[in-house]
């Protein structure tokens, strides 16, 4: 569920990756096929399953660990794709959306002031701190 959560969290800040969703949830479904959760999110429209796993997110119990391991792996095409200013906005507003407690952890914690980091600094510190984020899970 955790791949899902990671997908919602995209999808709330702009940016629809609704092919690789889909599948996941698909791999998931057919290696759980009896999983409720997993069966109504199969008949839902994007924008409802998107919503679902929200409040999902915010309302049952869930690996952060697994969840921030997925959701580093899909920043790391975002950091890969575009200039530094814009992963730093992106990774900003990710913040406002995560899951009540992860915020204040690291590697997330980072996300609510890498943009500041360009003002203040470098663009070079903020890559080495971004980067660290993104490769935290990776340890």
């Amino acid at each position: 569920m955790e791949e899902l959560f990671a997908y919602a969290l995209l999808y709330v800040i702009g940016y629809d990756k609704s092919d690789e969703y889909n599948r996941t949830l698909d791999r998931l479904f057919l290696a759980e096929p009896t999983n409720e959760e997993f069966l109504d999110l199969e008949g839902m429209r994007m924008k409802d399953a998107m919503l679902h796993l929200l409040h999902l997110m915010k309302s049952k119990p869930f690996d952060s660990d697994k969840l921030g391991s997925f959701l580093m792996r899909l920043l790391k095409s975002f950091y890969q794709e575009c200039d530094i200013h814009d992963f730093a906005e992106i990774i900003n507003k990710l913040w406002y959306f995560l899951p009540s407690g992860m915020e204040q952890k690291e590697p997330f914690y980072t996300f609510s002031y890498a943009g500041e980091c360009l003002i203040c600094s470098s663009e070079e510190s903020c890559r080495e701190m971004c980067e660290r984020a993104l490769n935290y899970y990776e340890k």
